[in-house]
């Protein structure tokens, strides 16, 4: 008996069918969220005081974007949002916020 028989078995394994490996292979996946559209566009977002600060936005959905900022200032819970080269704008939710970069909701 060699060493490798001895450690893995001589249980030979089964031949797979190409149909379902296909199948599993061209399924979709479920994704949780929609897909984001990548883009590169100049926004802004205006805190309830009137400070208003610009960024980048690096990609959005309809519901929602993701943005970055040149400095790592922290943003209130709710800010309003200026992204007319996306065609999004109205009040957002800060929903994470990760150094410079900051996830926003869009309120319905």
């Amino acid at each position: 008996m060699s060493i490798l028989s001895a450690l893995f078995g001589t249980k030979k394994s089964a031949s797979v069918e190409p149909d379902r490996v296909k199948g599993v292979a061209d399924a979709e996946p479920d994704l949780a969220r929609p897909v984001r559209a990548a883009v590169y566009r100049e926004a802004s977002v205006t805190y309830e005081s009137g400070y208003r600060r610009k960024g980048v936005v690096m990609d959005f959905t309809e519901t929602g974007l993701r943005i970055r900022f040149p400095t790592n200032e922290r943003l209130p819970p709710v800010v309003t949002v200026h992204a007319r080269s996306v065609g999004l704008e109205g009040e957002a939710d800060v929903v994470w916020q990760n150094n410079s970069e900051a996830g926003l909701r869009l309120r319905s």
